[in-house]
């Protein structure tokens, strides 16, 4: 409201608006009227009062109005603010498995809505988020956008690869082990199963007496078989290529989820929120 932005200003102006008068009073009482001069500076002086009675009441009631409002708009912005610190949090805590989620090659089969659901827990709030940590929003829009990219192609590289296998009835179950394990091979990185070792490692393990022998044995072999073709399986150099860049740009994108996590718990901290919005006017 412009009177409570200028309020020290219409002070000012009240009082010299009262000066100006008195002056004037006096002025007129001593040189116009002389006959009068008494009466003048009695009528002067009455005005004078009444005029400073009239503003000072005025001026009162109207600083009050403006504390109220200022506390109001404190308290407004104190708990939106809350809300913020809150949500920012829980985005810190989302974008930080997200970047372990990248580094681990996981595959979120993500769709846009689904994607910013993964990181953005309050839609409500997003308009608030760009005005309030405009860098932090454009970052975080920049990543997801990323992300999607990055979850398509892996899909279409483990469609690819899944689509060339050719598994035995007992290692199908192993399939989805696979292909995660076969984008890794393509792509230089360890595998995060390895098939080898499950295989090798299998003959250790107890015996579940609710299995019986040939059962177990046949399991057994299923996952032999499964190794084999891991560490059979030629990756074709277009495969390579996009695999090497794949895991590389996950890298990256892990990165980048890790920094935004940081700058989510920076901001949450802050004692002082900046800009302005719907819930939280400018002060």
């Amino acid at each position: 409201m412009w009177t409570f932005e200028h309020l020290a200003f219409l002070t000012l102006l009240s009082a010299a608006a009262v000066v100006t008068i008195a002056c004037g009073g006096f002025y007129l009482s001593a040189g116009t009227f002389p006959a009068h001069r008494v009466a003048g500076q009695v009528l002067t002086v009455t005005v004078t009062l009444a005029m400073s009675i009239i503003l000072s009441v005025g001026l009162n009631q109207a600083w009050r109005a403006k504390r109220d409002n200022d506390r109001r708009m404190w308290t407004a912005r104190a708990q939106h603010q809350e809300r913020l610190r809150v949500l920012l949090r829980a985005e810190a805590e989302s974008l930080s498995g997200l970047a372990q989620a990248l580094r681990e090659g996981r595959y979120f089969t993500l769709v846009a809505d689904d994607a910013r659901k993964a990181v953005w827990q309050d839609d409500t709030l997003t308009t608030d988020v760009e005005r309030h940590f405009p860098e932090y929003f454009h970052d975080r829009e920049r990543l997801i956008r990323e992300i999607l990219e990055y979850d398509s192609e892996l899909g279409r590289i483990r469609h690819s690869i899944s689509a060339a296998l050719h598994l035995t009835d007992g290692s199908e179950p192993y399939r989805s082990d696979l292909v995660p394990a076969l984008v890794n091979k393509c792509g230089g990185a360890a595998s995060r199963v390895s098939l080898v070792r499950l295989a090798n490692d299998s003959a250790a393990r107890p015996s579940d007496h609710r299995v019986s022998g040939s059962e177990r044995a046949d399991q057994f072999e299923a996952m032999r078989d499964a190794a084999r073709t891991y560490e059979q399986y030629q990756c074709p150099a277009d495969l390579t290529r996009r695999c090497h860049s794949l895991l590389d740009h996950a890298a990256d994108l892990a990165d980048a989820a890790a920094r935004a996590s940081e700058a989510a718990r920076r901001y949450a901290e802050e004692t002082v929120l900046q800009g302005s919005c719907t819930y939280a006017p400018a002060e």
